[in-house]
């Protein structure tokens, strides 16, 4: 088991994440709390990712200003199921990237294998928690060196170096995240 706290530069907020192996799977519980451009909020997230680091299903709970929603995914085949609805616009998304944490950031850097210097232009479902909004992106990843990845967003000129430890978790994205303990637990 991992035990992972973050402290999000960008979204002011801190996450507490425990990353579990059950059988052939990831397990992933996180708790973040922050107050980003006047609003307070907290949200709770819960991952099931197979052995290639894609995410099967998903529950996300926020609260933003006392106001909570819930989102809640799960795969099937090519398909997405988002609050038991079928959504064809995120057919074949086999990431997800949750705009306020850089966990999801660690999925495709595992599930690609990517040789230095090699690069991936991939397809991702973008969670903005606090926009409410869910949608189809493009992204880029590019290894640079053993623990350095250059993540690109296809639809936008942001980019940045994140720095991975050696199970490939973000340790550091410039701007945004930071981690400031990290404990494997037996």
């Amino acid at each position: 088991m991992n035990l992972i706290v973050w402290r999000g530069l960008f979204y002011k907020s801190w996450e507490h994440c425990k990353i579990e192996k059950q059988a052939d799977m990831l397990a992933v519980e996180s708790i973040i709390v922050g107050n980003h451009q006047g609003k307070i909020y907290n949200v709770s997230y819960v991952l099931k990712i197979n052995a290639e680091w894609c995410v099967q299903e998903f529950e996300i709970t926020s609260e933003i200003d006392g106001v909570t929603a819930v989102v809640l995914g799960k795969e099937q085949g090519e398909e997405w199921l988002i609050n038991d609805q079928l959504r064809s616009e995120f057919r074949g998304l086999h990431y997800i990237d949750i705009s306020v944490t850089p966990l999801t950031n660690s999925l495709p850097i595992n599930n690609l294998h990517m040789a230095i210097g090699e690069q991936h232009v991939i397809d991702v479902l973008y969670i903005d928690i606090l926009a409410n909004d869910l949608k189809a992106v493009k992204q880029r990843y590019s290894r640079i060196s053993k623990d350095q990845y250059l993540y690109e967003n296809c639809d936008s000129d942001f980019s940045s170096i994140i720095q991975v430890d050696a199970k490939g978790i973000v340790k550091s994205y410039p701007g945004l995240f930071e981690v400031v303990a990290e404990n494997v637990a037996k």
